[in-house]
């Protein structure tokens, strides 16, 4: 997948084909991600705030409980996944949502339609994350954030290089490093920022690790963006399943299988002096 629209029709696939269980049970990270979201922006209620590359809602519909007179534009490149956090905020009886469908590249708001924005596990998507971070911060007002979030660098290991490599065994060829990766570390995150445009930046890490079952795993990585890639195998997928539960066998103690999940929440602030344009 070396053409750039390929890849995003790929990615676009395979959300939309996992948007029914994506989050849910084992995933459900994205959720306490999202709340912690909400929380770090420290919103007083009133504002407008965008939220890309919403996916279901994680973050959104948080953020949209802190806006009482505010209002949230959700937007994604999968249609998907927009209708399953449409379907619960209409559930939560939360309507200070928009939902719109777009590639975060190509976003079509004017500069400074926005007091704030969100980006979470969303940014790695895209192929230069300097130029989609600068891009999203042109929506947002002089003095407004910009947080986005993203894995630490041994979150879900050593469980994910096992699946990626045991893929690879059959052929699959899969980017490396893993597009989370490239944003993993402080240095990685510093760079984007700086690049950006950024004089300054936050960085503050949670750990969000907790047991699950060898179903919990394959939960995990069925309903996200590994499907793309285990789909490939076809009729060989309940032949690769069960060899890469069996090897994770050893990993499990008396309380289950150890999911490691440390979350880089990234914010930066857009300058006063920022161009009218």
């Amino acid at each position: 997948m070396h053409d750039e629209e390929t890849r995003k029709q790929f990615m676009k696939q395979t959300f939309n084909t996992v948007a029914q269980g994506y989050g849910r049970r084992a995933s459900r990270f994205f959720h306490v991600s999202g709340e912690i979201m909400a929380e770090l922006l420290d919103l007083t209620g009133n504002e407008s705030v965008l939220d890309v590359a919403s996916g279901t809602g994680a973050t959104a519909l948080p953020l949209a409980r802190k806006l009482p007179k505010g209002q949230v534009t959700a937007v994604d490149f999968s249609s998907g996944m927009l209708e399953q956090a449409s379907q619960a905020a209409a559930e939560q009886g939360l309507n200070n949502l928009g939902f719109h469908t777009h590639d975060m590249t190509q976003l079509p708001f004017v500069s400074h339609s926005f007091d704030h924005a969100t980006c979470a596990f969303g940014l790695f998507f895209v192929d230069d994350m300097s130029e989609a971070l600068k891009h999203i911060t042109k929506t947002i007002k002089p003095g407004g954030r910009v947080l986005i979030s993203g894995f630490c660098g041994d979150s879900f290991q050593p469980m994910a290089k096992l699946c990626l490599d045991r893929l690879r065994s059959y052929g699959l060829e899969i980017p490396q490093p893993i597009g989370w990766q490239r944003m993993s570390e402080e240095e990685q995150l510093q760079n984007i920022f700086t690049q950006a445009g950024f004089d300054n930046m936050h960085i503050e890490t949670r750990s969000l690790g907790y047991h699950i079952d060898l179903d919990g795993w394959w939960d995990v990585v069925w309903n996200a963006g590994y499907r793309g890639f285990i789909e490939q195998l076809g009729d060989k997928i309940h032949e690769f399943k069960q060899a890469h539960l069996n090897e994770l066998r050893p990993l499990c103690d008396e309380n289950g299988l150890w999911l490691e999940i440390a979350v880089n929440f990234t914010s930066g602030v857009k300058s006063m002096q920022a161009s009218p344009i």
